[in-house]
């Protein structure tokens, strides 16, 4: 099944560093938007939040909730996982709500740069879910370039990483 075909039935927006600059606030009030809209336009039941890191006492995943609360999402329809510290955790935890809630068509939102390798998470941990992408305004070359590094690098510990927990 062509999961692009089927709208989504559940929703994950996966957290990020929400202090210390503009930017990351930005990319985190991006992203719930992003999911906001897809939630409100696809008849979806649920979205999970996920991000277990706190920053300056609060996780990820609250910080997520209360801004999808502001873009109209019910607050019981959010779900909020609150185990994840990394992207591959992000796709492990909520990969264990996609199964519980029996969601069959999930969608992952996140940073345009950052989608490729969270799909790959989601895709290793058993999960076949769409990208909705959160644009990001305008970097320079070398912004882009360092994204573009950081995320191989990241993309290759996460491999490893998966290969050691599979080994347990």
């Amino acid at each position: 099944m062509d999961l692009r075909l089927v709208p989504p039935d559940a929703i994950v927006v996966l957290g990020c560093r929400p202090a210390d600059s503009d930017r990351a606030w930005a990319a985190l009030v991006r992203r719930a938007e992003r999911a906001a809209a897809a939630f409100q336009s696809n008849r979806c039941t649920a979205i999970i939040a996920s991000g277990g890191r706190r920053w300056k006492g609060i996780s990820e995943a609250d910080l997520l909730s209360r801004q999808l609360t502001r873009f109209g999402v019910p607050e019981r329809a959010i779900v909020r996982e609150l185990c994840s510290l990394s992207t591959l955790e992000n796709a492990w935890y909520s990969a264990e709500l996609i199964r519980m809630g029996r969601y069959s068509s999930p969608a992952v939102v996140t940073c345009d740069w950052h989608m490729p390798r969270a799909l790959a998470c989601f895709e290793w941990v058993g999960v076949r879910a769409i990208g909705l992408r959160a644009i990001s305004p305008d970097r320079s070359s070398a912004t882009r370039f360092s994204d573009f590094l950081r995320e191989r690098v990241k993309l290759s510990l996460d491999r490893r990483t998966l290969a050691l927990w599979k080994r347990r």
